[in-house]
């Protein structure tokens, strides 16, 4: 494990073990930058409105070295917090960004983070959202997304650990040829509480989006998967897929779903479905005649179900990283760890 000392606010050593070659990290601490404002090498980094969050504008090629954004909850500040980041992205300029949010301590702190991504003319954003707080936490995330012609989005949200989590998507692709790829993966159980609502919004010609969202529940855990597709009258050449699977391991866990799709033009590819489903009794049952434990072969399967999300991270070093912090929860360690409000991300 690498660790890192960020601030002297931070009266501990915070660990991180996001692989750091080639990663640019940028600091804040109860939604306030600690990195000064600067302009360097393409990257224009300012804090945001009334001081609170960041603003990011790139130029040029930036997809080879990636840029972490710690957002970390102190224990001097247990009252809700409210701010915004910010994400523009000048004509074909292209970059990798991974957001992590953390907790120093376990009040029952309630935080909203707004997030606005602008894309310009045949800009490339690959972005990693991953919440990973814990079981007393609530935590909503609003994106809101404008893609440019010819832009592509990846936007990724990974839901390990919290309380209550809300994320709300929305992308509008104005002009032509736009692509839109999201994906996201949520773990919960005991009484936690999960909620996705997305909406794709197709308002120009050719514009492409894929969606693909998986949730696996335990004990009472409950989620809520709403997603939406829009095509606009006009909106020819339009491609456009969405699917969301969810594992229920307990008759107590409960997921609803409701995919949505509104088209207004007749020449175009689109298609949305849902799954419920529990683990295969069969392919345990297989899996234990090799000697594999119950407790094995459910986590293999499990694995297995996530796989395909955990695939679309493009970075193999992070997507390994990623693929053993998902294990862990799976395998309820974050939950013997309670104590511990980072879970060694």
């Amino acid at each position: 494990m690498t660790e890192y000392t960020y601030m002297p606010q931070v009266r501990r050593v915070f660990s991180c073990t996001v692989p750091n070659a080639n990663i640019r990290q940028i600091f804040l601490m109860d939604g306030v930058l600690q990195e000064p404002e600067s302009d360097t090498g393409g990257i224009v980094l300012q804090k945001g409105p009334d001081q609170m969050g960041l603003r990011l504008h790139i130029y040029g090629d930036h997809a080879d070295e990636p840029i972490q954004i710690i957002s970390v909850r102190s224990e001097d500040l247990p009252q809700p917090l409210e701010f915004s980041n910010s994400w523009e992205l000048a004509a074909g300029a292209s970059a990798q960004i991974i957001v992590c949010d953390h907790t120093l301590n376990e009040y029952l702190y309630r935080t909203s983070r707004f997030s606005e991504i602008t894309l310009g003319q045949g800009a490339r954003l690959d972005i990693l959202f991953m919440q990973n707080e814990h079981q007393h936490s609530r935590y909503w995330l609003n994106i809101k997304a404008g893609l440019a012609g010819d832009s592509q989005l990846d936007c990724h949200i990974l839901s390990l650990y919290g309380g209550t989590i809300q994320n709300k998507v929305q992308v509008s692709m104005t002009q032509p040829r736009a692509t839109c790829n999201l994906d996201g993966l949520y773990l919960a159980d005991r009484e936690q509480e999960v909620q996705y609502d997305i909406a794709v919004r197709h308002e120009s010609a050719g514009c492409n989006s894929q969606q693909l969202f998986k949730g696996i529940l335990d004990n009472k855990a409950r989620a809520t998967f709403s997603g939406a597709i829009y095509v606009a009258p006009g909106a020819q050449k339009t491609e456009a897929y969405q699917a969301n699977h969810n594992l229920l391991l307990t008759r107590e866990a409960k997921i609803t779903t409701k995919p949505q799709l509104e088209i207004y033009a007749d020449d175009v590819k689109c298609s949305h479905g849902a799954t419920i489903g529990r683990l295969d009794e069969l392919g345990l049952f297989y899996l234990r005649s090799r000697g594999i434990s119950l407790a094995e072969a459910q986590m293999l399967q499990q694995m297995a179900f996530v796989q395909d999300v955990l695939d679309r991270v493009r970075t193999q070093s992070i997507r390994s990283r990623l693929e053993k912090m998902v294990e862990s929860r799976l395998r309820g360690e974050f939950s013997r760890c309670s104590h511990c409000t980072m879970h060694c991300c």
